[in-house]
């Protein structure tokens, strides 16, 4: 598929995945069950974050996660080593190399480093079925990786570039948040920056840079999915 990223906007209300009300209360209850349950983002996927090893190293101390979702593929006996060596690989050569390294090694079938096929249940989502098999019926399109992100109060993103929605589409469905935790995206020459609501659903457009500054006394908690499609942002197109 061709590269959708300037086709769309940097971010968006994707009105049908909007939660209820009761349906969000229930995702607020759940994160504070689940509370001590949040590891660093090192902690959740390991290999993936040989991708991405320098990102995850760099908000390994206020940025957690909950994997609902999980790959087949994926292996626990992978250390921090691994990965560091595994990112070091990808971008040894040039800019350019290491951009299509990176796309090449994400898009193997069979690899747990591909997103597209996250679709083993973890037990923390059997846990609360129910709950979680509400939000996720309301997408149109297939979704594969799914996570609860807790960011921790008075602390931020690092700028990054995930991928271009043609590989995955990323909502972002806010369960705990307020108007001092900031999105923020640079597109082209201009730095555009949004607030987002707890219960909305949003699309974030990855291929373009972007962060998270969280100013406010409070943790950030989102409900955060990639889809296999476009079928719930076709209407931005």
């Amino acid at each position: 598929m061709k590269s959708l990223k300037h086709k769309l906007p940097a971010f968006s209300v994707i009105e049908h995945l909007n939660l209820e009300e009761l349906l969000l209360e229930e995702l607020v209850n759940t994160v504070h069950e689940l509370e001590a349950e949040f590891v660093s983002v090192l902690e959740t996927n390991k290999k993936l974050c040989g991708v991405n090893h320098e990102f995850a190293r760099s908000v390994y101390e206020n940025f957690f996660q909950i994997s609902l979702t999980d790959s087949e593929f994926n292996a626990d006996n992978v250390d921090m080593k691994l990965c560091e060596n595994t990112y070091n690989d990808i971008h040894k050569h040039s800019k350019s190399n290491s951009i299509r390294n990176k796309k090449f090694i994400s898009e193997q079938s069979g690899s747990a480093l591909n997103e597209r096929e996250y679709g083993k249940l973890t037990d923390h989502y059997t846990r609360y079925r129910s709950i979680f098999d509400k939000v996720l019926s309301k997408f149109k399109g297939k979704t594969t990786r799914v996570r609860l992100v807790k960011l921790n109060a008075g602390t931020s993103l690092t700028p990054h570039i995930d991928y271009d929605p043609s590989y995955a589409v990323r909502i972002i469905i806010p369960i705990i948040a307020d108007s001092e935790c900031v999105n923020i995206s640079w597109v082209k020459n201009e730095i555009l920056s949004t607030t987002f609501v707890p219960g909305k659903a949003y699309f974030l457009n990855t291929g373009y840079k972007h962060s998270v500054v969280n100013f406010s006394k409070n943790d950030r908690y989102t409900f955060l999915v990639s889809a296999d499609g476009t079928e719930d942002i076709d209407h931005l197109l």
